[in-house]
């Protein structure tokens, strides 16, 4: 009998243990990384997935071993990382531009000079990928395909960071600020509903149009309208990225500073209260936005400050939350290692050094954000 009972406890001691272990799905992080310019073959293609997988482990062990970042933003051990990375590759859908423009170029080799062909040739192929996928038409098919990888994970239960390399920062920075359900529809309706909703649900539902000075203007029409109000819950549970998925994003080689300077502004801004909106849901909502660079890399380009919750709340004359642990930050300090020239492409190569800096740029910034200075 005793024999027996002990084998009991034991099967109840294995289930148990099973049991646990099959439990936390909700737990995992998903990191998810997305390619840059000039990536428009399959060999580039084979270069970018051997170096995200070489990163990949290097950013999961800083994650994990760093005590402040283990603490912050895997909750003490609540999350764990999967081991498996995601990459989004969209360098296939600039070729077919690219190639007319190789081909232009073949034809001007029979009458330009030799140095001013060299340099139409860097520009274009290192700033061709950069222009276009910030035309709306080409970043909204990166988006969607990228919002089919980040839905996928969240029904899977989990949470996601994003890693943007080079003109791939660019879709992390369009991903947040088109998904992130950070419009107050009381504003432009007047009701006090408190109904939040993303600009991609916003225009896809009808209520309205994204103007080309990036300010959301409604829909004219009032049975359109009132139509699209009553259907916009069904279009942010599709379009838009539900709260508390995405941890953070961390964009590298980025020239994010040069495409989008203007600087958070209550007055310059065109769409301030958007703009306000989009910083208060990251604070609120504890996503870290990392700006990382190699300080050699000539593509990565620098600001002159960082701003904090104080520079916020000063600017929008508000509060933020006492509770969000959310920031911006940019750190440009570590150095590739290698030649200034290679830098660009030295993220993966030198994945550990990266790793570091990604880490003191998530502890620098949370410091200048919070203003904790040691």
């Amino acid at each position: 009998m005793k024999k027996v009972l002990n084998l009991f406890l034991v099967f109840m001691l294995f289930l148990g243990a099973n049991c646990v272990q099959a439990d936390p799905a909700a737990q995992n992080i998903q990191f998810i990384y997305i390619n840059g310019s000039n990536s428009n073959d399959e060999r580039a293609k084979e270069a970018y997935v051997k170096g995200f997988h070489t990163m990949h482990k290097q950013m999961q062990n800083i994650f994990e071993d760093d005590e402040f970042i283990y603490q912050n933003v895997l909750d003490n051990g609540k999350y764990t990382i999967n081991t498996n990375e995601e990459i989004l590759f969209w360098g296939f859908k600039s070729n077919q531009e690219l190639n007319v423009i190789k081909n232009n170029l073949d034809e001007a080799k029979k009458t330009s000079p030799i140095v001013a062909q060299t340099i139409r040739s860097i520009l274009a192929h290192c700033m061709h990928d950069a222009i276009w996928v910030q035309r709306e038409t080409n970043m909204q098919k990166i988006i969607n395909q990228l919002h089919r990888y980040v839905m996928a994970s969240h029904e899977k239960g989990e949470k996601v960071i994003l890693f943007g390399h080079s003109a791939g920062s660019f879709v992390t920075y369009e991903y947040m600020i088109h998904k992130l359900k950070v419009v107050n529809l009381d504003r432009y309706t007047g009701k006090k509903d408190n109904k939040y909703t993303c600009i991609d649900a916003f225009v896809k539902s009808g209520l309205g149009y994204k103007l080309a000075t990036d300010e959301l203007a409604l829909n004219q029409n009032e049975k359109q309208f009132a139509k699209a109000y009553n259907d916009i819950d069904k279009y942010t549970e599709t379009a838009c990225v539900p709260d508390n998925t995405i941890l953070g994003a961390v964009n590298f080689g980025s020239p994010l500073s040069l495409f989008y300077s203007s600087q958070i502004s209550h007055t310059n801004g065109n769409n301030a209260a958007y703009q306000y909106s989009f910083l208060k849901y990251i604070q609120e909502n504890d996503i870290f936005l990392l700006n990382v660079n190699f300080a050699d890399d000539p593509v990565g380009f620098p600001v002159s400050r960082n701003i904090s919750k104080a520079d916020i709340e000063m600017e929008f004359n508000t509060n933020l939350s006492d509770n969000g642990k959310g920031f911006i930050y940019t750190y440009q300090k570590a150095r590739s290692g290698g030649m200034f020239a290679t830098a660009h492409f030295a993220y993966w190569k030198h994945a550990k050094r990266f790793a570091k800096a990604v880490r003191d740029a998530y502890k620098k910034g949370y410091s200048n954000f919070y203003a904790l200075y040691e």
